[in-house]
């Protein structure tokens, strides 16, 4: 069992990277699909939208997953296990999959589907910058403990 947690818990990280490292250019990508001038980049980073929204999935199914193993291999609730700091977290993950689906995804449709293409790319950037932000937010709370242990 705590073989399967490490296995989520690393899954995890690989699919919560993935996502962030596939947003990492989109907002340039946007700007330069809303010139108008490149529509096999709009093509690619259309794929690269879907598979963010793949990967953020992932990472909230892995991170609820290794997040039940883990409180099961504690010999206790699952909920009750788990520090403020990974609560918090887990509720910034449905922050971070509702940006994707409700902000990011709609404003790329919007740059490639018609409409006003820089109120598009606006919304993909804020997106995308506001994601970062969650997501380094995460990063810095799912470290908590060890980050106060080394002061």
């Amino acid at each position: 069992m705590l073989i399967l947690k490490w296995i989520l818990v690393i899954l995890h990280i690989l699919t919560a990277a993935a996502w962030f490292g596939l947003g990492l250019r989109l907002a340039g990508q946007a700007r330069t699909v809303a010139s108008g001038n490149a529509p096999a980049l709009a093509e690619d980073a259309g794929r690269s939208v879907q598979w963010m929204n793949v990967f953020i999935v992932l990472t909230l199914v892995f991170a609820v997953s290794a997040f039940v193993v883990g409180g099961l291999v504690g010999g206790s609730n699952p909920f009750s296990f788990y520090g403020p700091q990974y609560h918090t977290s887990l509720l910034l993950i449905l922050v971070l999959t509702g940006l994707q689906f409700f902000v990011i995804r709609p404003g790329w449709n919007g740059l490639t589907g018609g409409g006003d293409p820089e109120s598009a790319r606006k919304r993909v950037a804020i997106g995308t910058g506001v994601g970062h932000l969650v997501w380094l937010v995460i990063l810095v709370l799912m470290f908590w403990n060890r980050l106060l242990g080394s002061f």
